[in-house]
């Protein structure tokens, strides 16, 4: 994650949400009075939602790591399942 502060950010707001977009990197604009933010581009934050969505369903990390484990020998093939 690269840090700036504000007044860099300030100077250089297009390039910097430019390349922080371009990059998919996190962007941390340090303020003076400490109230920090991040600048983050939205597919990636549609991403970390998506992943807490996830992550509050019960039993479905479990499950994934689950079915890793399973040996592919066990699995169904695609064109068997019945869509």
């Amino acid at each position: 994650m690269r840090e700036i502060s504000a007044n860099e950010f300030r100077k250089r707001l297009k390039s910097w949400v430019d390349e922080t977009i371009s990059e998919r990197r996190v962007l941390k604009v340090n303020r003076r009075n400490g109230q920090n933010f991040m600048v983050i581009g939205e597919d990636d934050w549609r991403a970390i939602e998506e992943t807490i969505y996830l992550n509050g369903i019960p039993g479905l990390v479990e499950s994934i790591h689950e079915a890793d484990r399973e040996p592919l020998e066990h699995g169904i093939h695609l064109e068997d399942l019945e869509w």
